[in-house]
């Protein structure tokens, strides 16, 4: 419910903002449509001690724009991101820093020792980060060019939620969401195929943190406590469709 008011706010705010002019020539208003793939290092997780290469992952959205100024364009978005790890195999014995730390008993076998990792997984465990995200920042173009490039900024309220999780998402460890804002940073290229098409190729830059928490992680006893992780792959890359942008 609170993700659809904020929605319903910034939309109302965004057509306020960006809508168009009563001549339609003379609009200076672009809408488009992005797909990214993230990249980076994942997170440190509860069976994970150190960062990973981040294994699957995409990002999509969309994004209106307006001329400003000659050089200088206002964009507002809506993105939606999810990156995904498997991190534990089933069956598997993990000790990571975090389940040394817990130093849990193994409660769940009478007289068993005292023990210090996650014993026998029954499943597969894959950690998953997932956002969506309202924008709004700059872009600064350079040159005139039917190919140019540019450099922007954008500040986003996000909400996310991080899952643990097994691979077909039928068996839940423990979650979380909460929201975050933050800044982005973009660099990219707009080549001009019409008038009024244009294709990006960006490059997405920066990931706000979320901090989490999950009660009884694994056993009852273990808890997580502002653990900490990007809620988007810390570098995306992708590109962008736009219709409607037309010369002055």
């Amino acid at each position: 419910m609170k993700r659809v008011v904020v929605l319903s706010l910034l939309m109302a705010i965004m057509i306020a903002c960006f809508g168009q002019e009563n001549e339609p020539k003379q609009s200076k208003t672009s809408v488009g449509f992005s797909f990214n793939l993230p990249r980076g290092m994942a997170p440190s997780t509860a069976l994970t001690n150190s960062g990973e290469p981040i294994e699957k992952g995409y990002g999509f959205g969309v994004i209106l724009q307006r001329n400003i100024m000659d050089n200088l364009k206002i964009f507002f978005d809506i993105n939606l991101n999810n990156y995904n790890n498997k991190i534990g195999e089933q069956g598997s014995d993990v000790q990571t820093i975090w389940s040394v730390a817990e130093s849990a008993t193994h409660w769940d076998e009478p007289g068993a020792p005292h023990i210090l990792y996650v014993h026998n997984l029954p499943t597969d465990v894959h950690f998953d980060m997932q956002s969506t995200g309202l924008r709004l920042g700059l872009k600064y173009y350079f040159g005139a060019n039917k190919i140019r490039p540019w450099a922007g900024a954008g500040f986003g309220f996000y909400q996310w939620n991080v899952n643990y999780f097994n691979g077909d998402k039928k068996q839940t460890y423990g979650t979380d969401e909460d929201y975050v804002t933050g800044l982005t940073y973009m660099l990219g290229f707009d080549f001009k195929i019409m008038d009024d098409t244009f294709l990006s190729l960006f490059a997405d830059l920066a990931s706000p943190v979320a901090k989490y928490n999950i009660e009884g992680l694994f056993y009852p006893q273990w808890d997580i406590t502002d653990y900490q992780a990007h809620i988007m792959g810390p570098y995306r890359f992708g590109v962008t469709l736009s219709f409607g942008a037309t010369k002055k």
